[in-house]
């Protein structure tokens, strides 16, 4: 990973080597491709099972199939492309901030029940030192090595800068930049499309509840990159949104936006220290915080549930 001082998301994005727009579009392809081979072939033939059986969960059969994922994409993007570690956002001094902000994130949504006056309750999945290692296995080997960390690197480091590269020929920055946000969103919300498919979801509530939703997913794992400027942060929350280490029972859903409020929280709290201490903001990149306050303004809207919205207009349509 190369070293850089901390730059701004419209600093970054101005390092970024482009790709040829034919890799692009075969990359975006080889998502959908891949998404129906792994829920159509390779999950129903057990082609990744005999390790995961034999390592007794530890090397999750999600992981193994996303290192499948990412050495074919990486020979379209790294080999074919010519992009380097930097072009996925991926600078080393960041990870340790990365690990502290998610603990913290994860803190703080354990304690939400407890602010509320609920009744704790710990999770049964510690019960049996089985049930733990699955569960450690589940966060760190498919999700936060695995899938938050392909997903987060591609439909959020990379499709986002590539776009926006793509189009800043066609437009200014702060549109270029919510075009692809929004895109990338669209994309992360298709691409899920065959997992739905092959658990009997029916198009109806693909089109007004799965797809809304995941589209809102992306769009908080956007904000959490915008906030921090850390695509590792990103990664820790889409990890502990999908599979969690709780320790306690009563923890709420809608993480990725109780993950947002807890970040701005944090934020909110460093802004006022450095206040206090009178530290010198470092120049904000004007562009990148305009993109990140709308983007905000649409996580908010969003605040009060339309999925549910949606579902309850789907319910009543096909009832009555």
């Amino acid at each position: 990973m190369e070293k850089q001082k901390n730059p701004t998301i419209r600093q970054w994005i101005d390092t970024v080597k482009p790709v040829a727009f034919w890799i692009l579009i075969l990359a975006i392809a080889y998502q959908f491709a891949n998404a129906i081979l792994v829920h159509y072939v390779f999950f129903p033939s057990e082609m990744f099972f005999p390790l995961h059986r034999a390592t007794g969960g530890i090397i999750h059969a999600t992981f193994q199939g996303y290192v499948l994922l990412t050495i074919v994409t990486g020979f379209f993007l790294c080999y074919l492309g010519g992009l380097r570690a930097k072009d996925f956002a991926l600078f080393s001094k960041k990870i340790l901030p990365a690990i502290g902000l998610t603990l913290f994130a994860w803190g703080m949504i354990h304690a939400i029940p407890f602010l509320e006056g609920q009744a704790l309750q710990i999770n049964s999945d510690w019960d049996t030192l089985e049930a733990a290692r699955h569960r450690f296995s589940e966060f760190f080997m498919s999700q936060l090595f695995g899938n938050a960390l392909y997903e987060e690197l591609f439909f959020r480091a990379f499709l986002i800068s590539q776009l926006t590269l793509f189009f800043l020929k066609k437009m200014t920055s702060t549109p270029a930049i919510l075009f692809a946000i929004f895109c990338s969103c669209i994309i992360f919300a298709l691409v899920h499309i065959p997992a739905w498919l092959i658990n009997g979801t029916s198009i109806e509530v693909i089109l007004l509840e799965d797809l809304p939703g995941f589209f809102l997913r992306g769009l908080a794992y956007v904000v959490i990159f915008l906030l921090t400027k850390n695509i590792f942060v990103a990664v820790g929350i889409h990890a502990l949104s999908n599979a969690s280490p709780d320790i306690f029972a009563n923890i709420g859903q809608n993480r990725e936006r109780e993950f947002v409020v807890v970040l701005l929280i944090y934020f909110f709290l460093r802004w006022c220290y450095r206040k206090w201490r009178k530290v010198e903001v470092e120049n904000a990149d004007t562009t990148g915080y305009k993109c990140m306050l709308i983007t905000l303004s649409l996580v908010a809207v969003f605040t009060w549930d339309i999925v549910g919205v949606m579902h309850w207009l789907l319910e009543g349509f096909y009832i009555t």
